[in-house]
């Protein structure tokens, strides 16, 4: 008898996870940590329907289908590199202009904190608190969360695309070409880029970039 049993739990268990994704959603958790997603579902977001995602493409097609809900992304949770998701959540935005993400991050480095803020106007929150702490954080309306995190001036288009091509190895005069500019110009961009974060050069902001590139970039 347990095989069937467990068969039918199973069973039962699919039927709830197909009913709650056709109705509306509140918010969309992407994280593949499943102490964290079980505080916030349980403690936090115990009332509203919340469903757990843990890649990109997933909470893409959860949002083409919900596209107001919030949205929490946990950057040290899963299996992408967080430049990746960044990449992808400026795409989200021109997409759907009125989505609200907040995005979770393990802030060793400062600095990588305030090239992920930069990088898109999303406020970035300290992963490592209380339940009760993000809980009072995670009620902060949009205009409240523009009181209580700083953000910098986000980075532009072109800005954010030679970051790209630099994160992804490419040469500074290879990166000139492609964008039909000097190399000088390449060159300044990313000193301008460096001295908006606080970083000393160019080649402190290149670090950071090759820790965003690896999918455990968010615990570093």
């Amino acid at each position: 008898m347990t095989p069937l049993v467990f068969d039918r739990l199973e069973y039962l268990q699919h039927q709830i996870h197909k009913q709650s994704l056709a109705e509306p959603l509140d918010i969309i958790l992407m994280t593949g940590d499943n102490y964290l997603s079980l505080a916030l579902t349980e403690a936090v977001f115990k009332h509203q329907r919340t469903h757990v995602c843990a890649t990109l493409d997933e909470a893409e097609t959860l949002l083409s289908r919900n596209p107001q809900p919030r949205m929490l992304i946990d950057l040290d949770g899963v299996s992408e590199a967080a430049i990746d998701v960044l990449d992808t959540t400026r795409r989200w935005q021109k997409t759907w202009p009125e989505l609200n993400i907040m995005q979770f991050a393990t802030c060793r480095c400062q600095n990588i904190a305030r090239l992920i803020g930069a990088a898109s106007r999303f406020p970035v929150v300290e992963r490592r608190q209380t339940i009760s702490e993000l809980l009072k954080i995670l009620n902060l309306n949009r205009d409240e969360q523009d009181l209580v995190f700083s953000t910098l001036a986000p980075l532009s288009h072109r800005e954010w695309n030679i970051l790209l091509a630099v994160a992804k190895g490419d040469s500074l005069k290879t990166i000139a070409l492609s964008f039909n500019k000097p190399y000088h110009f390449v060159v300044y961009t990313l000193g301008r880029i460096a001295s908006r974060l606080g970083l000393k050069n160019n080649k402190a902001l290149i670090h950071l970039l090759n820790k965003l590139s690896s999918p455990l970039s968010g615990k570093e």
